[in-house]
């Protein structure tokens, strides 16, 4: 049989110039920087124009003759990306104020403005731009004269906005009508805030002081994300009948007077399907169970998350000094009658010193009825796990699989092979049930 023959390809042929200018400009696009974009003019005498016409311009700190230089020569006919970063005084207020009309003019959809000690006025076209759909808007002013019709709008992102933040995001809320994720960070509400959208379907208030009473009326939210330090006269009213996940990241405060305001918000998102808890919302959660009249229960959420605070926020806090033990995880489940779910992770400063617990300890039966996932990080020197997993095993009728990750393990083979004994023989209520034992960080794993 002949064999083929095929032209052998120079060494310095340019196979990337001989790609479509739609595909070479779908790269260019993902490069980190517009700066980046225009030196590969180098390349090719091809490419020595194809960067004006590249639909993502990305500005990171960049002089301001170099962003004035691009905007005059880019030929293309939509923006889909127009990011602006200006952390310096090189920028004087008319330069952004220039630059933010040419992407309104050009039809962006995606604009990013990052300024800082940039006073300037933000022009009106910005928030009658029919053509956006995702705005991100750091350290700025957010004073608007007149209405908002920003129409395809879909994702707003606000942090450390300048005073007077408030009316200009109820201004946008109110034009907005297609709105469906906001995030709102390092905000402070002294008085009354008003979150009201019928599109809104993910909220997250991240870094936030409040102060005052914050009122959300989102009939269509489906997630809701709480990290927030409370003062005196701080609360939360909700009206939030969709919502399927509250994710309560950091809820500072741990004595009395965050009871109320702490037990108002869970109770108008008790309905939730997911759940997920700091260490110091669970102890405000535990102080709220041991007040009779203060109980709250989520009768259908069916998956319990644990997410962990940094050690200097531990530390930071005195709250902790009544460590949260496996006791309290038990305590913690008759809450949640409906679980199927449960990851917890132990964090080494904050659950030192655990409580005894032993396999005859009395708890109520039902509440691990649903069950069928357990996924924890513990330390493998803390003995109580064992009696934990028992628990568990015996008293878990839905249970498919629990997974434990050891931690601080001196002699991993050695403790490894000791649980795998002790599990081995443990009864089990759910003929289905799989424990698998790891070593965190490790490959190492056993499956019972």
């Amino acid at each position: 049989m002949a064999s083929s023959h095929f032209p052998r390809i120079p060494d310095s042929y340019d196979r990337l110039s001989e790609l479509p200018d739609s595909l070479i400009l779908s790269i260019l696009s993902l490069l980190p920087s517009t700066r980046d974009v225009v030196r590969t003019t180098i390349l090719s005498k091809r490419w020595k124009d194809l960067w004006t016409t590249v639909p993502c311009l990305v500005f990171r700190n960049e002089n301001p003759e170099f962003i004035c230089g691009v905007v005059a020569q880019w030929r293309g006919a939509k923006l889909l990306r127009f990011h602006l970063r200006c952390w310096d005084s090189l920028s004087t207020s008319s330069d952004v104020e220039s630059w933010l009309l040419f992407a309104v003019e050009k039809q962006v959809e995606e604009l990013t403005l990052y300024t800082n000690y940039i006073p300037y006025y933000r022009p009106q076209s910005l928030y009658s731009c029919s053509s956006i759909t995702t705005l991100h808007l750091q350290y700025c002013s957010l004073e608007i004269e007149g209405s908002v019709q920003l129409n395809q709008l879909e994702t707003l992102s606000i942090l450390a906005p300048f005073p007077s933040w408030a009316d200009g995001i109820n201004k946008i809320l109110l034009g907005a009508p297609r709105l469906e994720n906001m995030s709102l960070s390092s905000v402070e509400i002294d008085g009354n805030f008003n979150i009201t959208s019928r599109s809104l379907e993910t909220l997250i208030i991240r870094y936030a002081k409040i102060k005052g009473v914050i009122t959300i009326s989102a009939p269509n939210l489906l997630t809701l994300r709480i990290h927030v330090y409370t003062y005196n006269g701080a609360s939360f009213l909700c009206n939030v009948p969709s919502l399927t996940e509250a994710c309560f990241e950091k809820y500072y405060g741990a004595d009395d007077r965050h009871f109320d305001p702490f037990y108002q918000l869970l109770r108008s998102v008790c309905h939730v399907k997911k759940v997920t808890l700091t260490l110091l919302n669970i102890k405000l959660l535990l102080s709220l169970k041991k007040k009779k009249d203060m109980v709250v229960l989520f009768p259908n959420a069916e998956v319990l998350k644990h997410t962990s605070l940094t050690n200097a926020e531990v530390l930071k806090h005195t709250s902790l000094s009544n460590h949260v033990g496996l006791l309290d995880v038990l305590d913690l489940l008759e809450l949640f009658p409906k679980l199927k779910m449960l990851s917890f992770h132990r964090l080494q400063q904050g659950l030192k010193d655990f409580n005894t617990i032993n396999a005859e300890t009395a708890f109520p039966i039902s509440s691990l009825i649903h069950l069928k996932r357990v996924d924890m990080t513990w330390d493998a020197d803390d003995p109580s796990i064992i009696p934990f997993i028992e628990i568990l095993l015996e008293n878990a009728p839905s249970l498919d699989e629990m997974v434990f990750r050891l931690r601080k393990c001196r002699d991993a083979r050695k403790v490894l092979l000791m649980v795998e004994e002790k599990v081995r023989g443990m009864p089990r209520s759910s003929p289905t049930a799989k424990v698998i034992i790891l070593e965190k960080l490790s490959i190492n794993q056993t499956r019972l």
